[in-house]
């Protein structure tokens, strides 16, 4: 089954035909003596796994690859989508370094590269060098480097732009093996 958003309610394509849902009534036009029915289960797990607005929902474009992200009408833009949205604790590397380098990421996605200056240089995250590839709009999250933290000194945090690190890929054996982001796929 496929479902598409059509106005406040859903079209659901089954093998039987189309059916029109509308989850605000909890009902389909396939009239089924069960309640609910498969097709409003299929919308409210499409719904759920945040492939498709909620009713009162719109979707909007991920600041950090441009894919559709459904949200609901009361959230503020920018969103990112699951791919993009880094968390503290995410495992990332640097698509302009090593594949098996990894970094550590310690804050959400904050502000644009381009309103977030670096500390050390005279420059915003989006005119770092380096950074120049990097679409100056897309959010921007701290990283340390494991392999640096010390117990003399707190770790060095660094500022990405999220379209520069990736969630990396692991070999068989749990080696890192390189990334896959939205704009490498």
């Amino acid at each position: 089954m496929s479902v598409r958003p059509f106005g406040d309610s859903y079209l659901v394509d089954a093998e039987d035909g189309t059916h029109f849902v509308s989850l605000g009534e909890s009902n389909c036009s396939c009239d089924a003596a069960n309640d609910p029915c498969k097709h409003i289960r299929r919308v409210a797990i499409e719904i759920n796994i945040g492939r498709l607005p909620p009713p009162d929902g719109r979707t909007v474009e991920c600041p950090g690859c441009g894919d559709d992200v459904p949200i609901s009408a009361a959230q503020e833009s920018p969103t990112l989508c699951r791919d993009c949205d880094l968390q503290p604790g995410d495992l990332v590397v640097d698509a302009e370094g090593s594949p098996e380098t990894p970094l550590i990421v310690v804050s959400s996605p904050g502000p644009p590269a381009e309103l977030v200056p670096v500390s050390d240089a005279e420059c915003t995250v989006a005119d770092y060098p380096g950074n120049g590839d990097y679409d100056s709009e897309v959010p921007v999250v701290e990283v340390i480097y494991p392999q640096a933290v010390s117990t003399d000194r707190p770790p060095r945090r660094y500022l990405f732009p999220v379209t520069r690190l990736a969630k990396p890929t692991s070999d068989h054996d749990g080696s890192l093996s390189g990334y896959s982001t939205a704009e490498n796929d």
